[in-house]
Protein backbone atom coordinates (compact mmCIF):
# COMPACT_ATOMS: atom_id res chain seq x y z
CA UNK A 1 0.00 0.00 0.00
CA UNK A 2 1.08 3.64 -0.51
CA UNK A 3 -0.08 6.67 1.20
CA UNK A 4 -1.99 9.29 -0.03
CA UNK A 5 -2.65 12.82 0.22
CA UNK A 6 -5.92 13.86 0.81
CA UNK A 7 -5.43 16.29 -2.03
CA UNK A 8 -4.96 13.49 -4.67
CA UNK A 9 -7.86 11.03 -3.23
CA UNK A 10 -9.62 9.80 -5.94
CA UNK A 11 -13.31 7.83 -5.95
CA UNK A 12 -12.55 3.97 -6.67
CA UNK A 13 -9.97 3.81 -4.59
CA UNK A 14 -9.23 0.91 -2.25
CA UNK A 15 -8.30 1.82 1.57
CA UNK A 16 -5.17 -0.27 2.50
CA UNK A 17 -5.78 0.64 6.18
CA UNK A 18 -8.65 1.94 8.57
CA UNK A 19 -9.18 5.33 9.53
CA UNK A 20 -8.98 4.97 13.36
CA UNK A 21 -12.33 8.02 14.74
CA UNK A 22 -12.74 8.60 17.91
CA UNK A 23 -16.39 9.16 17.18
CA UNK A 24 -16.22 5.87 15.54
CA UNK A 25 -19.33 5.96 13.54
CA UNK A 26 -17.50 7.88 10.82
CA UNK A 27 -14.08 5.25 11.08
CA UNK A 28 -13.69 4.42 7.74
CA UNK A 29 -12.70 0.30 7.43
CA UNK A 30 -9.76 -1.78 5.59
CA UNK A 31 -10.83 -2.64 2.18
CA UNK A 32 -13.61 -0.20 1.60
CA UNK A 33 -13.94 1.54 -2.01
CA UNK A 34 -13.60 5.06 -1.42
CA UNK A 35 -16.46 7.51 -2.14
CA UNK A 36 -16.50 11.31 -3.04
CA UNK A 37 -18.57 11.57 0.29
CA UNK A 38 -15.86 9.35 2.36
CA UNK A 39 -12.91 11.83 0.49
CA UNK A 40 -14.84 14.71 1.73
CA UNK A 41 -15.49 13.90 5.12
CA UNK A 42 -11.31 12.97 5.66
CA UNK A 43 -10.80 16.70 3.84
CA UNK A 44 -13.28 18.48 5.92
CA UNK A 45 -12.01 16.49 9.27
CA UNK A 46 -8.33 17.62 8.76
CA UNK A 47 -6.46 14.18 7.64
CA UNK A 48 -3.83 14.69 5.59
CA UNK A 49 -4.19 11.20 3.75
CA UNK A 50 -5.05 7.46 3.91
CA UNK A 51 -3.23 4.12 2.67
CA UNK A 52 -4.50 3.26 -0.13
CA UNK A 53 -3.99 -0.75 -1.22
CA UNK A 54 -3.10 -1.17 -5.33
CA UNK A 55 -1.40 -3.19 -7.30
CA UNK A 56 1.27 -0.72 -7.96
CA UNK A 57 2.72 -0.38 -4.14
CA UNK A 58 1.33 -4.04 -3.33
CA UNK A 59 5.29 -4.95 -2.87
CA UNK A 60 5.40 -1.61 -0.45
CA UNK A 61 7.18 -2.79 2.96
CA UNK A 62 5.65 -1.33 5.71
CA UNK A 63 5.80 -2.60 9.45
CA UNK A 64 3.02 -2.13 11.55
CA UNK A 65 4.77 -1.04 14.66
CA UNK A 66 1.71 -1.61 17.09
CA UNK A 67 -1.69 -3.61 16.46
CA UNK A 68 -4.62 -1.90 15.11
CA UNK A 69 -6.57 -2.23 18.08
CA UNK A 70 -4.20 -1.51 20.69
CA UNK A 71 -3.70 1.75 19.57
CA UNK A 72 -7.14 2.15 18.92
CA UNK A 73 -7.91 0.93 22.36
CA UNK A 74 -4.85 3.64 23.99
CA UNK A 75 -6.88 6.35 21.93
CA UNK A 76 -9.75 5.57 24.20
CA UNK A 77 -7.89 5.80 26.98
CA UNK A 78 -6.73 8.88 26.98
CA UNK A 79 -9.80 10.34 25.77
CA UNK A 80 -11.25 9.14 28.69
CA UNK A 81 -8.39 9.83 30.94
CA UNK A 82 -9.00 6.43 32.34
CA UNK A 83 -5.01 5.90 34.11
CA UNK A 84 -6.17 2.69 35.04
CA UNK A 85 -6.90 1.51 30.96
CA UNK A 86 -3.85 4.05 30.34
CA UNK A 87 -1.39 1.49 32.35
CA UNK A 88 -3.27 -1.43 30.25
CA UNK A 89 -2.61 -0.58 26.90
CA UNK A 90 0.69 1.28 27.75
CA UNK A 91 1.79 -2.55 28.28
CA UNK A 92 0.47 -3.85 25.16
CA UNK A 93 1.99 -1.16 23.21
CA UNK A 94 5.63 -1.64 25.04
CA UNK A 95 5.11 -5.48 23.74
CA UNK A 96 4.17 -4.77 20.85
CA UNK A 97 7.44 -3.18 20.10
CA UNK A 98 9.57 -5.16 21.75
CA UNK A 99 8.52 -8.31 19.70
CA UNK A 100 9.77 -6.59 16.49
CA UNK A 101 12.72 -8.12 14.90
CA UNK A 102 13.79 -4.14 14.10
CA UNK A 103 12.35 -0.87 15.31
CA UNK A 104 10.80 1.50 12.77
CA UNK A 105 8.14 3.30 13.13
CA UNK A 106 6.73 3.73 9.27
CA UNK A 107 3.28 4.73 10.08
CA UNK A 108 2.34 8.16 8.61
CA UNK A 109 -0.29 10.24 10.38
CA UNK A 110 -4.10 8.83 10.31
CA UNK A 111 -6.08 11.40 12.55
CA UNK A 112 -8.71 14.20 12.37
CA UNK A 113 -8.27 18.20 14.14
CA UNK A 114 -10.65 17.31 16.25
CA UNK A 115 -8.77 13.23 17.29
CA UNK A 116 -5.13 15.61 17.90
CA UNK A 117 -4.78 14.98 21.50
CA UNK A 118 -5.34 11.85 21.73
CA UNK A 119 -3.76 10.80 18.62
CA UNK A 120 -0.82 12.43 19.19
CA UNK A 121 -0.55 11.46 23.02
CA UNK A 122 -0.58 7.65 21.40
CA UNK A 123 1.80 8.81 18.64
CA UNK A 124 4.37 10.26 21.25
CA UNK A 125 3.89 6.79 23.66
CA UNK A 126 5.35 4.80 20.47
CA UNK A 127 8.11 6.70 19.18
CA UNK A 128 9.13 7.23 22.81
CA UNK A 129 8.77 3.69 23.50
CA UNK A 130 10.70 2.74 20.32
CA UNK A 131 13.42 5.34 21.26
CA UNK A 132 13.92 4.44 24.42
CA UNK A 133 14.17 0.91 23.83
CA UNK A 134 16.78 1.92 21.03
CA UNK A 135 18.72 3.59 24.22
CA UNK A 136 18.61 0.62 26.20
CA UNK A 137 16.18 1.34 28.99
CA UNK A 138 15.17 -1.29 31.40
CA UNK A 139 11.90 -3.43 30.91
CA UNK A 140 10.66 -1.17 34.03
CA UNK A 141 11.55 2.47 32.79
CA UNK A 142 10.36 1.82 29.46
CA UNK A 143 6.61 0.89 30.75
CA UNK A 144 6.84 3.92 33.06
CA UNK A 145 7.96 5.80 29.74
CA UNK A 146 5.39 5.05 27.90
CA UNK A 147 2.44 5.73 30.77
CA UNK A 148 4.03 9.24 31.09
CA UNK A 149 4.31 9.92 27.15
CA UNK A 150 0.70 8.80 26.89
CA UNK A 151 -0.45 11.31 30.20
CA UNK A 152 1.93 14.16 28.73
CA UNK A 153 -1.26 15.99 27.78
CA UNK A 154 -3.93 15.11 29.87
CA UNK A 155 -3.04 18.46 31.63
CA UNK A 156 -4.43 19.84 27.78
CA UNK A 157 -8.15 18.60 29.25
CA UNK A 158 -8.53 21.49 31.78
CA UNK A 159 -7.78 24.29 29.29
CA UNK A 160 -10.39 25.74 27.50
CA UNK A 161 -10.85 24.20 23.93
CA UNK A 162 -11.23 27.72 22.41
CA UNK A 163 -7.42 27.82 23.28
CA UNK A 164 -6.38 24.96 22.43
CA UNK A 165 -7.54 24.78 18.66
CA UNK A 166 -7.58 28.82 17.91
CA UNK A 167 -6.07 29.48 14.55
CA UNK A 168 -4.83 32.96 14.90
CA UNK A 169 -2.16 33.83 17.26
CA UNK A 170 -2.26 33.39 20.81
CA UNK A 171 -2.33 36.47 23.20
CA UNK A 172 -0.15 36.46 26.11
CA UNK A 173 -2.50 35.64 28.55
CA UNK A 174 -3.62 32.25 26.28
CA UNK A 175 0.18 31.47 25.44
CA UNK A 176 0.98 31.41 29.60
CA UNK A 177 -2.19 28.46 29.92
CA UNK A 178 -1.32 26.59 27.30
CA UNK A 179 2.15 26.54 29.45
CA UNK A 180 0.31 25.24 32.49
CA UNK A 181 -0.37 21.72 31.30
CA UNK A 182 2.33 19.92 32.07
CA UNK A 183 1.13 21.23 35.98
CA UNK A 184 -2.16 20.68 35.50
CA UNK A 185 -1.81 16.99 33.84
CA UNK A 186 0.62 16.58 37.35
CA UNK A 187 -1.96 17.39 39.32
CA UNK A 188 -4.44 15.09 37.66
CA UNK A 189 -1.88 11.86 38.58
CA UNK A 190 -0.83 13.52 42.16
CA UNK A 191 -3.32 11.53 44.13
CA UNK A 192 -3.42 8.85 42.17
CA UNK A 193 -1.38 5.65 43.88
CA UNK A 194 -0.70 3.39 40.81
CA UNK A 195 1.46 6.09 39.30
CA UNK A 196 4.93 6.84 40.23
CA UNK A 197 6.98 9.84 41.10
CA UNK A 198 8.46 8.94 38.04
CA UNK A 199 5.98 9.07 35.37
CA UNK A 200 4.55 12.67 37.38
CA UNK A 201 7.86 14.00 37.00
CA UNK A 202 8.22 12.77 33.30
CA UNK A 203 5.06 14.39 32.71
CA UNK A 204 5.49 17.63 34.03
CA UNK A 205 9.08 18.44 32.96
CA UNK A 206 7.72 17.32 28.90
CA UNK A 207 8.75 20.97 27.57
CA UNK A 208 12.05 21.29 29.55
CA UNK A 209 14.68 22.51 27.38
CA UNK A 210 18.38 21.53 27.59
CA UNK A 211 19.55 25.07 27.72
CA UNK A 212 17.28 25.86 30.46
CA UNK A 213 14.64 28.28 28.18
CA UNK A 214 11.47 25.51 28.64
CA UNK A 215 8.77 25.48 31.24
CA UNK A 216 7.66 24.98 34.08
CA UNK A 217 10.74 25.36 35.85
CA UNK A 218 13.46 26.53 33.11
CA UNK A 219 15.77 23.27 34.46
CA UNK A 220 18.84 22.32 32.28
CA UNK A 221 20.72 19.32 30.78
CA UNK A 222 21.14 16.73 33.41
CA UNK A 223 18.60 18.24 35.96
CA UNK A 224 16.00 16.95 33.51
CA UNK A 225 14.74 13.88 33.54
CA UNK A 226 15.93 11.69 30.89
CA UNK A 227 12.13 9.90 30.44
CA UNK A 228 11.40 13.60 30.17
CA UNK A 229 14.18 14.51 27.79
CA UNK A 230 12.55 11.19 25.42
CA UNK A 231 8.75 12.71 25.35
CA UNK A 232 10.08 16.65 25.05
CA UNK A 233 11.54 15.55 21.44
CA UNK A 234 9.26 12.85 20.14
CA UNK A 235 6.46 15.39 20.95
CA UNK A 236 7.91 17.60 18.78
CA UNK A 237 8.29 15.63 15.78
CA UNK A 238 5.01 14.62 16.08
CA UNK A 239 3.89 18.26 16.60
CA UNK A 240 6.02 19.17 13.33
CA UNK A 241 4.66 15.79 11.30
CA UNK A 242 1.03 16.72 12.12
CA UNK A 243 -1.52 19.23 10.25
CA UNK A 244 -3.15 21.64 12.48
CA UNK A 245 -5.90 24.43 11.90
CA UNK A 246 -2.86 27.27 11.46
CA UNK A 247 0.01 25.01 10.13
CA UNK A 248 0.71 22.06 7.46
CA UNK A 249 2.81 18.97 8.32
CA UNK A 250 6.59 18.68 8.02
CA UNK A 251 7.91 16.07 5.83
CA UNK A 252 9.44 13.49 8.56
CA UNK A 253 12.90 14.23 6.99
CA UNK A 254 12.49 18.03 7.27
CA UNK A 255 11.20 16.98 10.69
CA UNK A 256 14.09 15.42 11.66
CA UNK A 257 16.54 17.70 10.64
CA UNK A 258 15.20 20.37 12.68
CA UNK A 259 15.88 17.94 15.36
CA UNK A 260 19.30 17.59 14.86
CA UNK A 261 19.28 21.34 14.20
CA UNK A 262 17.94 21.59 17.97
CA UNK A 263 20.40 19.12 19.59
CA UNK A 264 22.02 20.52 22.68
CA UNK A 265 19.98 23.06 22.66
CA UNK A 266 16.27 22.21 23.13
CA UNK A 267 16.78 18.74 22.54
CA UNK A 268 19.06 15.79 24.52
CA UNK A 269 22.00 14.75 21.75
CA UNK A 270 21.39 11.24 22.62
CA UNK A 271 17.37 11.24 22.25
CA UNK A 272 17.81 12.85 18.82
CA UNK A 273 20.44 9.75 17.75
CA UNK A 274 18.47 7.55 18.58
CA UNK A 275 15.08 9.03 17.02
CA UNK A 276 17.11 9.20 13.54
CA UNK A 277 17.35 5.09 14.15
CA UNK A 278 13.88 4.40 14.60
CA UNK A 279 12.13 6.80 13.00
CA UNK A 280 12.46 6.51 8.74
CA UNK A 281 13.36 9.98 6.91
CA UNK A 282 11.23 8.52 4.14
CA UNK A 283 8.57 5.79 5.19
CA UNK A 284 7.46 2.99 3.00
CA UNK A 285 4.34 3.87 1.16
CA UNK A 286 5.96 7.85 0.93
CA UNK A 287 5.88 9.60 -2.75
CA UNK A 288 9.33 11.35 -3.22
CA UNK A 289 10.51 13.44 -6.43
CA UNK A 290 14.31 13.12 -7.46
CA UNK A 291 16.59 15.71 -9.12
CA UNK A 292 16.06 13.63 -12.14
CA UNK A 293 12.61 14.99 -12.32
CA UNK A 294 11.39 11.69 -11.99
CA UNK A 295 8.50 10.72 -9.64
CA UNK A 296 8.71 7.33 -7.43
CA UNK A 297 7.11 5.59 -3.90
CA UNK A 298 9.59 4.61 -1.44
CA UNK A 299 9.40 0.67 -0.95
CA UNK A 300 11.90 0.10 2.38
CA UNK A 301 14.58 1.12 4.28
CA UNK A 302 18.17 0.47 3.16
CA UNK A 303 21.16 0.90 5.05
CA UNK A 304 21.74 4.53 4.28
CA UNK A 305 19.05 6.71 5.79
CA UNK A 306 18.29 9.35 2.99
CA UNK A 307 18.89 6.70 0.42
CA UNK A 308 15.55 4.05 0.15
CA UNK A 309 14.35 1.30 -2.10
CA UNK A 310 11.92 2.54 -4.49
CA UNK A 311 9.55 2.26 -7.08
CA UNK A 312 9.37 4.89 -10.16
CA UNK A 313 6.14 5.70 -11.27
CA UNK A 314 6.49 5.87 -14.70
CA UNK A 315 8.24 2.56 -15.35
CA UNK A 316 7.48 0.58 -12.38
CA UNK A 317 11.45 0.08 -11.84
CA UNK A 318 12.69 -1.02 -8.41
CA UNK A 319 15.58 0.94 -7.78
CA UNK A 320 17.94 0.71 -4.14
CA UNK A 321 19.38 3.87 -4.11
CA UNK A 322 22.00 2.89 -1.65
CA UNK A 323 23.44 0.52 -4.14
CA UNK A 324 22.51 0.87 -7.70
CA UNK A 325 25.12 3.19 -9.63
CA UNK A 326 22.75 4.35 -12.40
CA UNK A 327 21.44 6.51 -9.82
CA UNK A 328 24.31 7.37 -7.80
CA UNK A 329 24.00 10.69 -8.41
CA UNK A 330 20.60 10.96 -8.40
CA UNK A 331 18.65 12.21 -4.91
CA UNK A 332 15.56 12.83 -3.21
CA UNK A 333 14.47 16.61 -3.07
CA UNK A 334 11.36 16.41 -2.51
CA UNK A 335 9.01 14.12 0.00
CA UNK A 336 5.86 14.66 2.21
CA UNK A 337 2.55 14.84 1.40
CA UNK A 338 2.19 18.67 -0.19
CA UNK A 339 4.20 17.72 -2.74
CA UNK A 340 1.55 15.21 -4.00
CA UNK A 341 -1.56 18.35 -3.92
CA UNK A 342 -1.77 20.69 -6.43
CA UNK A 343 -0.98 24.07 -5.10
CA UNK A 344 -4.65 25.04 -6.07
CA UNK A 345 -5.55 22.21 -3.34
CA UNK A 346 -3.26 23.76 -0.95
CA UNK A 347 -4.69 27.04 -0.91
CA UNK A 348 -8.10 25.92 -0.70
CA UNK A 349 -7.39 23.76 2.43
CA UNK A 350 -5.98 26.82 4.02
CA UNK A 351 -8.64 29.11 3.20
CA UNK A 352 -11.35 26.30 4.45
CA UNK A 353 -8.74 26.52 7.62
CA UNK A 354 -10.10 30.36 7.79
CA UNK A 355 -6.61 31.87 7.52
CA UNK A 356 -6.44 35.39 6.79
CA UNK A 357 -3.58 36.52 4.19
CA UNK A 358 -1.18 37.41 6.98
CA UNK A 359 1.48 40.90 6.72
CA UNK A 360 5.00 39.89 5.17
CA UNK A 361 6.50 40.25 8.42
CA UNK A 362 10.11 42.25 8.94
CA UNK A 363 13.35 41.04 10.11
CA UNK A 364 16.52 42.20 10.41
CA UNK A 365 19.78 39.94 10.41
CA UNK A 366 23.16 41.40 11.86
CA UNK A 367 25.94 39.43 11.32
CA UNK A 368 30.12 40.61 10.96
CA UNK A 369 30.24 37.63 8.51
CA UNK A 370 29.58 38.20 5.40
CA UNK A 371 28.71 34.34 4.44
CA UNK A 372 27.00 34.11 7.44
CA UNK A 373 24.92 37.28 6.68
CA UNK A 374 24.03 35.79 3.10
CA UNK A 375 23.58 32.28 4.62
CA UNK A 376 20.71 33.52 6.74
CA UNK A 377 18.97 35.92 4.50
CA UNK A 378 18.80 33.19 1.22
CA UNK A 379 17.05 30.72 3.93
CA UNK A 380 14.63 33.72 5.29
CA UNK A 381 14.32 35.76 2.45
CA UNK A 382 11.02 33.61 0.67
CA UNK A 383 9.36 33.99 3.32
CA UNK A 384 9.86 37.23 5.23
CA UNK A 385 10.96 40.89 4.58
CA UNK A 386 14.85 40.57 5.21
CA UNK A 387 17.29 43.30 5.97
CA UNK A 388 20.90 42.93 6.53
CA UNK A 389 23.06 44.92 8.55
CA UNK A 390 27.25 44.21 9.26
CA UNK A 391 27.43 46.03 12.59
CA UNK A 392 25.49 46.83 15.80
CA UNK A 393 26.29 50.24 15.07
CA UNK A 394 24.40 50.10 11.51
CA UNK A 395 21.49 48.32 13.59
CA UNK A 396 20.83 50.62 16.06
CA UNK A 397 21.17 53.71 13.24
CA UNK A 398 18.89 51.45 11.15
CA UNK A 399 16.45 50.68 13.83
CA UNK A 400 16.44 54.12 15.44
CA UNK A 401 15.59 55.87 11.64
CA UNK A 402 13.16 53.27 10.69
CA UNK A 403 11.63 51.43 13.71
CA UNK A 404 11.79 47.86 15.29
CA UNK A 405 11.33 45.05 13.18
CA UNK A 406 9.40 42.21 14.09
CA UNK A 407 12.11 40.02 14.54
CA UNK A 408 15.97 41.16 15.30
CA UNK A 409 18.22 37.83 14.48
CA UNK A 410 21.64 39.37 16.32
CA UNK A 411 25.19 37.65 16.26
CA UNK A 412 26.66 37.67 19.45
CA UNK A 413 30.59 37.95 18.67
CA UNK A 414 30.75 41.13 17.02
CA UNK A 415 33.65 43.73 17.07
CA UNK A 416 33.05 47.33 18.15
CA UNK A 417 29.94 46.42 19.61
CA UNK A 418 29.10 42.90 20.60
CA UNK A 419 25.02 41.73 20.39
CA UNK A 420 24.44 41.85 23.57
CA UNK A 421 25.56 45.20 23.76
CA UNK A 422 23.82 46.03 21.26
CA UNK A 423 20.56 44.46 22.17
CA UNK A 424 20.60 45.94 25.84
CA UNK A 425 21.09 49.39 23.83
CA UNK A 426 18.18 49.20 21.71
CA UNK A 427 16.17 47.90 24.33
CA UNK A 428 16.25 51.18 26.25
CA UNK A 429 15.04 52.52 23.00
CA UNK A 430 12.27 50.21 22.52
CA UNK A 431 11.13 50.64 25.72
CA UNK A 432 11.87 46.64 26.40
CA UNK A 433 9.97 45.44 23.56
CA UNK A 434 12.41 44.11 21.18
CA UNK A 435 11.97 40.20 20.01
CA UNK A 436 15.23 39.23 19.73
CA UNK A 437 17.09 35.24 18.69
CA UNK A 438 20.82 35.33 19.20
CA UNK A 439 23.06 33.55 17.01
CA UNK A 440 26.09 32.29 18.60
CA UNK A 441 28.87 29.93 17.73
CA UNK A 442 29.73 29.06 21.36
CA UNK A 443 26.30 27.04 23.37
CA UNK A 444 28.13 27.18 26.86
CA UNK A 445 26.23 27.63 30.08
CA UNK A 446 28.08 31.22 30.23
CA UNK A 447 26.28 31.99 26.65
CA UNK A 448 22.91 30.70 27.53
CA UNK A 449 22.77 32.80 31.06
CA UNK A 450 24.02 36.22 29.24
CA UNK A 451 21.15 35.17 26.17
CA UNK A 452 18.29 34.54 29.29
CA UNK A 453 18.97 37.90 31.05
CA UNK A 454 19.24 39.61 27.87
CA UNK A 455 15.57 38.49 27.34
CA UNK A 456 16.01 36.86 24.20
CA UNK A 457 13.20 34.77 22.94
CA UNK A 458 15.79 31.98 21.72
CA UNK A 459 19.27 31.44 20.05
CA UNK A 460 20.34 29.31 17.40
CA UNK A 461 23.97 27.85 16.87
CA UNK A 462 26.17 28.80 13.50
CA UNK A 463 26.58 27.56 11.18
CA UNK A 464 22.84 27.46 11.03
CA UNK A 465 20.69 24.38 10.19
CA UNK A 466 18.25 26.06 7.37
CA UNK A 467 15.68 24.10 8.92
CA UNK A 468 15.92 24.72 12.22
CA UNK A 469 16.29 28.36 11.83
CA UNK A 470 12.88 28.60 9.60
CA UNK A 471 11.11 27.02 12.24
CA UNK A 472 12.68 28.82 15.68
CA UNK A 473 11.73 32.18 13.66
CA UNK A 474 8.17 31.37 13.08
CA UNK A 475 7.89 30.19 16.69
CA UNK A 476 9.70 33.27 17.64
CA UNK A 477 6.90 35.30 15.39
CA UNK A 478 3.86 33.16 16.46
CA UNK A 479 2.98 31.28 19.80
CA UNK A 480 1.00 28.80 18.22
CA UNK A 481 3.84 27.00 16.52
CA UNK A 482 5.10 26.45 20.02
CA UNK A 483 2.12 24.67 21.73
Amino acid sequence: MRFVAVGSLKPGMKLGRKIIDRKRTSMLEKGITLTGMNIERLRSNGYIGAYIADRFSDDVEIVETVKEEHFASAVDAVADANVGSIIDVASELVNDISSLEKISVDMLDLRSFDDYTYHHSVNVAVYAVAVGTRMGLEEEEIQELAVAALCHDLGKSKIDAKIINKKDRLNDDEFEEIKRHPKYGYDMLYNNPIISPIIRQAVICHHENENGTGYPFGKMGDEIPLLAKIIHAVDVYDALTSRRPYKDPYAPVDALEYMVGGMDILYDRRVVEAMQTVIPAYPPGMDVGLSNGEKAVVIAHTSQALRPRIKIYDTGEEIDLSTNLKYRSVFITASGILMQEAAEGVETLNEDRGNAKEEIKNVIVVDDSSISLEQTKTILEDKYNVVTLESGIACMNYIKAKGKPDLLIMDIDMPIMDGMTTVDKLKAHCKNDLNVIFLTAIANKETVMHCKRAGATDYILKPVNPIYLKERVKIALDKNLDR
